[in-house]
């Protein structure tokens, strides 16, 4: 099983280069956010905007140099280029903004990191920009919704599919793997990613069906493997 970190691991430090290296001692890669700002530059960053002293600022608005002055998390705040510079291992790029595609794809060829990327979004517009500008790039379509998920069967030529523990919650368990069983049929990748659901308790449950695990903790979920929990 690939095991990614989710934003690194998630929580206050999450999509940084201390959380990502954080995860990267017990998973095999990192899964990030990628966003531009209004300066071009393609950054690490979930949200379209933030928040800092009672205003909210939108990120492809400001500058690099900007957000770093501006965001709660300062200069913590990376850009992809520092990321990869950083840390190595496999990456899954979250693509936010079609804007992000091209100068993403061109910094992941630059640094030759093609053989261990999957780039992936919710947006099948950019899903389809990405596949079209790189045809050879395996490239996933992350789940955030039912109405999401009827547009799986439009997208052709995906590599994977990324999809939430947390559909148990509303399609429940049985229906869940048999998506899961339909898209491996397809020859799709299965990329499994959590929101709000308890990985130790479901990981093991939907692991025969998926071929990665994006998880909030890798170190939680590694230990309680090697713990014998599962």
């Amino acid at each position: 099983m690939l095991t990614l970190g989710h934003r690194g691991c998630r929580g206050k430090i999450e999509n940084t280069i201390p959380a990502f290296k954080r995860a990267l001692r017990w998973a095999d890669g990192v899964e990030m956010d990628v966003r531009v700002t209004g300066d071009g530059k393609i950054i690490v960053h979930h949200d379209e905007g933030f928040w800092s002293d009672g205003e909210y600022y939108c990120v492809s608005e400001l500058t690099f140099a900007e957000i770093k002055r501006l965001h709660p998390l300062g200069k913590l705040v990376p850009s992809v280029e520092e990321v990869i510079r950083s840390v190595s291992g496999f990456f899954d790029f979250d693509v936010k903004e079609p804007e992000a595609v091209e100068p993403l794809l061109n910094l992941v060829e630059k640094n030759s990191l093609f053989a261990s990327s999957v780039f992936s979004a919710d947006n099948p517009d950019i899903v389809r920009k990405l596949i079209s500008e790189c045809p050879d790039c395996r490239v996933g379509f992350s789940i955030i919704g039912y109405s999401n998920a009827l547009l799986l069967p439009t997208l052709k030529g995906l590599y994977s599919v990324h999809v939430p523990i947390d559909a148990v919650s509303y399609i429940g368990f049985r229906n869940l793997t048999a998506i899961l069983r339909a898209a491996r049929k397809r020859g799709l990748k299965i990329f499994l990613w959590n929101y709000r659901m308890d990985e130790v308790r479901w990981v093991p449950r939907l692991l025969p069906f998926v071929d990665a695990v994006i998880s909030d903790d890798p170190a939680r979920l590694r230990k309680a493997f090697m713990n014998g929990a599962y």
